[in-house]
């Protein structure tokens, strides 16, 4: 049992020892990734320098200023912005307006059902109809009936 437990402890002391390593094998990389950041940060600075007087000196015109993506404006939503509530809606949302026809349906609910509020519905439909118009030219045909006669001249 004796043994057991030396052995138990030599590799949990082992196993301490490879932590330690590790921990100060991870902050020498973190310090160096840290580094290594800033000095990109540096060359990308000094390679935007280098590309704006190679433009200058070509006689191009000058960078445009930084604007941003806009993706901030989409995190910081505020709820009085006027360019939210100025935008109309689109599509067949405007068609509510034009009602033409109103039609109610009664359903007869199943037992049991509890009354929960009404809601409306907005179909677009499409009706084709024939319509047979008679135009009538007063000076071609007159038709009179008289007194004594039951048929029309």
């Amino acid at each position: 049992m004796r043994s057991l437990v030396s052995g138990l402890l030599e590799r949990s002391q082992q196993a301490e020892a490879r932590f330690a390593k590790l921990e100060a094998g991870n902050i020498q990389l973190r310090e160096e990734n840290a580094t290594l950041r800033l000095e990109n940060t540096r060359l990308k600075l000094d390679n935007q320098q280098l590309s704006d007087e190679i433009a200058r000196l070509k006689n191009l015109p000058p960078r445009p200023p930084f604007r941003s993506s806009g993706t901030d404006k989409a995190t910081d939503a505020k709820s009085d912005d006027k360019a939210q509530a100025k935008k109309k809606p689109r599509g067949a949302k405007l068609d509510v307006k034009r009602v033409s026809r109103e039609e109610i349906l009664l359903i007869n609910a199943p037992a049991g059902s509890r009354f929960k509020g009404y809601k409306s519905a907005y179909v677009r439909d499409l009706v084709l109809a024939s319509r047979c118009t008679i135009s009538i030219d007063l000076n071609a045909l007159t038709s009179w009936q008289t007194r004594h006669s039951p048929e029309a001249i």
